[in-house]
């Protein structure tokens, strides 16, 4: 289904509110006008009875004074009666006056009969304006006072709004059409300042693809685009740096495979060309090299399979401390070897439910990063401590350490920091990603501190299973 475009459905929502708005007016100016203003009139001659009967109850000592008060607030004509419509009170000179007794008896009964009250609505053929007939409303209430019944009337006319309806239809008109120039010019704003920022925006968003997005100020007219313009070059931003990323981890991927299979295919020729070097050192150098190989090819599917949720975790209780304590024993070759020395501290015994060969392998990641990062200083320390149901494994090197900036980057995939102090190492590179599925998996905590030239902690937290 084809999308209408903003600016559109801006015109067609103001333009129906529009209408509906001058529909509205209309409706009521033309067509309610009179009926309300009827209604009106009923309510204020009942109003008006009411409190003149009020006023008789409450034995007024100036009543005529108090009718004529009410009269005029309501633009009324009162008249009270007694029973045998002998005149108690009044303001003369209304059409209540010119009544005959039978219309008068009339509406007396009637009022007796509707229960103490009675509307009478006619009209006047003797009086016309604009071609229509004056409308009269009576009303007739029955007030008891004393055991003596007094009749109060109330009277008064509505003039037909013939021209008060054409002069609003003319100011309507008007009306309508400053209506009209408003919302086109309410249109024409919000199209500037909401529409176009936006379509700029997305022409400029289809560029996205090559992270060359670029912001322009004049289309942050607003706190939302200027928020979508951040988040796009941000984007934009990110897509750059993770495009970059997947070119060098190419480029080091491709290194790393064509150093083992360049040195696989060279000794194997030269073992094949050079009989004399068919020797277990250089057969042992294939084999290596085959290893290295294949621990490459291993960590990029085991990180691949991650990524897309196809691998599932063998979880049961094993003793960490003493998984960590036959790991470090694989490294007894770098003290002999390469001079490194290893400070290790762990508690007699920690239980946790977890996948033992992947945590296994996060730990040799840690392991291996800070033998590569270890510089000079060849000393690394292990360590384990118990806190708040929790045991944290931290491995500590005291390398060149990392930035700062660098920080929130070094578990990516495609992230490597400068590697010009990094010793030579049969590892994949890809290490830390590894580590941050695996512990992604476990829900784990786990985090890195480093200080430039200090060297680095890496840590995960796993908690222990109560005794």
């Amino acid at each position: 289904m084809k999308k209408t475009s903003l600016k559109w459905q801006i015109a067609f929502y103001l333009g129906a509110f529009a209408a509906v708005l001058i529909a509205v007016i209309w409706i009521f100016q033309m067509f309610l006008l009179q009926p309300m203003f009827e209604k009106s009139k009923i309510s204020s001659v009942r109003k008006t009875a009411d409190t003149v009967s009020e006023a008789i109850l409450s034995s007024s000592d100036d009543l005529n004074e108090a009718i004529y008060d009410i009269s005029v607030q309501n633009e009324t004509c009162v008249r009270i009666l007694t029973s045998n419509m002998n005149v108690i009170a009044g303001n003369s000179g209304c059409a209540l006056y010119r009544m005959s007794g039978r219309e008068l008896r009339e509406n007396i009964d009637s009022a007796v009969k509707n229960g103490g009250s009675y509307l009478n609505t006619s009209t006047d053929p003797g009086f016309e304006m604009d071609g229509r007939e004056l409308k009269e409303i009576t009303y007739t209430k029955i007030v008891e006072k004393d055991d003596e019944l007094n009749v109060v009337m109330v009277y008064t006319g509505i003039t037909p709004l013939n021209a008060t309806t054409n002069t609003l239809r003319s100011q309507l008109k008007w009306i309508t059409l400053i209506v009209i120039v408003l919302i086109s010019l309410i249109i024409i704003v919000l199209n500037r300042k909401i529409a176009l920022p936006l379509s700029s925006i997305t022409k400029e968003a289809a560029r996205l693809p090559d992270g060359a997005f670029h912001a322009d100020e004049k289309n942050n007219q607003y706190l939302e685009a200027q928020q979508l313009n951040e988040t796009l070059e941000q984007a934009a931003d990110d897509i750059r740096k993770a495009d970059q990323a997947k070119r060098d981890l190419i480029a080091n991927v491709s290194h790393d495979l064509r150093t083992p299979l360049t040195m696989i295919s060279g000794y194997g020729e030269m073992m094949q060309d050079l009989p004399g070097e068919n020797n277990e050192e250089n057969l042992q150098v294939i084999i290596d090299e085959s290893k290295r190989l294949t621990v490459l090819v291993n960590d990029l599917l085991d990180l691949s399979k991650m990524q897309a949720g196809r691998i599932t975790l063998d979880l049961k209780d094993f003793d960490l401390a003493e998984l960590v304590s036959s790991e470090i024993r694989k490294y007894d070759v770098y003290q002999y070897n390469e001079s490194f020395e290893f400070e290790v501290h762990l508690p007699e015994k920690a239980m946790v439910h977890a996948d033992e060969k992947r945590i296994e392998q996060v730990f040799n990641n840690f392991m291996t990063n800070a033998i590569n990062y270890s510089g000079n200083s060849r000393k690394i320390i292990i360590t384990m401590t118990e806190e708040n149901g929790s045991v944290r494994t931290s491995v500590r090197d005291f390398g060149e350490g990392i930035d700062e900036k660098d920080l929130k980057n070094i578990w990516d995939r495609y992230y490597k920091v400068d590697k010009q102090h990094v010793r030579f190492s049969s590892g994949s590179g890809l290490g830390l990603s590894i580590v941050k599925e695996i512990l992604d998996l476990h829900d784990a905590r786990y985090g890195v501190s480093s200080n430039k030239n200090e060297g680095s902690t890496f840590w995960f937290e796993l908690p222990l299973i109560q005794k």
